[in-house]
Parts: C-alpha cells; structure tokens; sequence
C-alpha cells in the first residue's frame, strides 16, 4: 500500500504538459527551463518517495490455496491482515506499520504474506478462526495451520516483535531426525489429503474406498527406489483381485516424477508430495544428518536441491503402509535403513 502526501497528490493532478504549455491551477502559463526543473524535480522526489514506500510489506495478490503453494516451496509462514474497510485501527496499521521499512524486510523474508477484506473473501477465514476482532493477524503453516493470532493496533517496533516471535516459534521446530521417526502404527487414521500427479490430476484419499497400499520413495534419483517400483510392478494383477489400489508418494515434484515413471516405466499413480504433508500425516519424514546431506547436494546436485518442494533436505523412510476403506493402517512395513522394503509376498499376504 502506497500513501502520498496529499500536497504532493494535489502537485501530481495539477501539472499537466500540453505542447510547449502547462496547465497549472487551471492557468495555462509556456513552458522554460525553470518549469522543467520543476517537474522533474516533482518526480524525482515522487519516485524516491514511492521507492521508499515500497519497502514495506509487499501483499500478494493472491488466495490462501496460492499462498500455501509459495510458502511450502520457498520454506515460509503464511501472514494474515484480516481486515474490515470501515475499521480504524485497520487503515492506520496500513498507513504507519506496514509501510515501515524494517518491517518490510523481515515480513517479506519470512512469510507470504495477504491482505483479506474479512467481509468479502475473508467471510470463510473469519469464521473458521472465530475472528471477531478487527484488525486480526493470522500466522499460518504452509499446511494452512494456526501458528499464532494476535490483533489490534501496533507500531512498527511493536509489530517486529510480533513477527519475530513467530519465526522463532519456526525455528523452534526442529525436523526429526532418522532415529526420531517411527512411523504411524496400526490402528492409526490417515486424515484425509488431496495431492496431483505428474498430469495434474488430483488424488483424494476420502473419495477412495478400495484398501491403499501406500509406497513412499526418496526419489527418482535413488537406485532401490526405481528397482522396488519396478518390482511392485508384479502385484498389479493381485491388486485388482483384492480390490486394493496402489499409490506411490513421491517429495518430488511433476517434471522429476516423470523421470521416476520413465526410468521405471510403472503405471502406478505417483503423487507429489508438495510440502511434505502426505509424509508428516504418515510419520515418515526426517531430515538427514549434514554429512549425508553435503554427500547428496555434492553428487546428485540439482536432482536433489532443485527436485523438492523447499530446501531443507528432508526425505521421507521409504515405508509401505495399507489402508482399508475407513483409512485405518492394517500392517506397515517400516524400516529407517533405505536398502530394506516390504516384500510382495508380505503385501498380498496382508492384503487379504
């Protein structure tokens, strides 16, 4: 949001080139060279004006389903301005907070961020969040998650603060490690999860109501992950008979999971797991230690830093998980070392 003195407004709406005249207060007066060191005086002093202004929280333009997108790629928080037009507090958060520079900076790094008008779009928002007070600040997760709420007024210094303690909630959250993973167990429920395949076709696990075996890979730049998925090949005519359905579950995304499909050439449906939310739902994600981690960004370069969602390095354990049609877990095979998966003859075996 951009606000201009209204001096500097009334300057702007006043001068008016016509030829070799100008229109200033309503009287035509001929241009020289004094005028023209006026003018552009005027927008050399507007341009750094706005170039100022411009450094405060930079709004996009977007919806929450977007801004998840963005958030889970680039590793941010999603920010919030639920905000009413006839609201005080509102315009003067947006007139002397937001534009603040310091502000800018440390929102714009950290966070997606959106300005919701709360009684047009927002309606939704407000009502999922029991927002009853304006102006209200949602911080969300890249999963679309409560992290914290504040609202009301505050100045710029006072609104850092608030900004920084959500980072630092952020920071807070260390991923698990490989040893901390222990994967859902049987019995558990898989709440429900939409994800799009390398054709952008979306898979939803309420609408699924065959059992689901569900194979998580590291990517199609491991060697046991391809020659497994070419092994699964083989329980495709038992799946049918069982009912049952396979899906594999990929951190890559589309145009990786092409090179998986064709150095495998399965017919599975292989989803991508943007974000990593199909593996934190199932207790499969880890990060791994740095020495592992130089070694894959070293040796498999862009197929491994360019391949994911963010830049954090996580993977999931290459689990093997079945589901009945309420999406309670009947058997897994869960096992952290990469080399070992779930047999064939376990999988139809537990399948009946």
């Amino acid at each position: 949001m951009v606000f201009l003195q209204p001096e500097i407004q009334h300057i702007i709406q006043t001068i008016k080139l016509t030829g070799d005249f100008f229109l200033l207060n309503g009287t035509y007066k001929k241009r020289n060279s004094m005028f023209k060191k006026i003018v552009w005086s005027l927008l050399l002093f507007t341009g750094v004006l706005l170039n100022a202004q411009s450094t405060g929280i930079n709004f996009q333009k977007i919806d929450l389903e977007a801004a998840k997108k963005i958030a889970a790629k680039e590793n941010k928080l999603i920010f919030i301005d639920l905000y009413t037009t006839w609201c005080g507090p509102c315009k003067l958060m947006a007139k002397n907070t937001f534009t603040d520079p310091q502000i800018g900076e440390m929102f714009n790094k950290n966070f997606v961020n959106l300005a919701i008008d709360a009684e047009k779009e927002g309606v939704k928002l407000a009502k999922e969040f029991k927002v009853v007070n304006y102006p209200s600040f949602l911080f969300l997760d890249p999963q679309g998650k409560l992290v914290q709420y504040d609202f009301g007024y505050y100045n710029p210094e006072q609104f850092l603060e608030v900004g920084a303690s959500v980072v630092r909630k952020k920071m807070s959250q260390p991923s698990k490690t490989i040893e901390q993973v222990k994967g859902k167990m049987i019995g558990d429920k898989i709440e429900n999860f939409n994800a799009k395949d390398h054709l952008g076709n979306t898979f939803s696990l309420s609408k699924e109501n065959k059992k689901l075996v569900v194979v998580f890979i590291r990517g199609q730049w491991c060697p046991f992950c391809n020659k497994y998925i070419e092994t699964l090949q083989n329980l495709a005519p038992e799946l049918k008979s069982k009912n049952a359905r396979l899906v594999i579950i990929s951190p890559e995304k589309p145009e990786f999971i092409e090179k998986t499909i064709n150095k495998t050439k399965t017919e599975y449906t292989v989803l991508y797991d943007e974000g990593y939310k199909i593996a934190e739902a199932f207790d499969v994600l880890y990060t791994p230690d740095s020495e592992t981690l130089n070694f894959y960004n070293s040796k498999l370069k862009d197929d491994f830093a360019k391949s994911r969602s963010d830049n954090s390095g996580r993977l999931p354990v290459s689990a093997t998980f079945i589901l009945n049609g309420d999406k309670e877990i009947t058997w897994r095979h869960f096992d952290p070392d990469y080399k070992n998966r779930a047999s064939i003859e376990d999988i139809l075996k537990n399948l009946e």
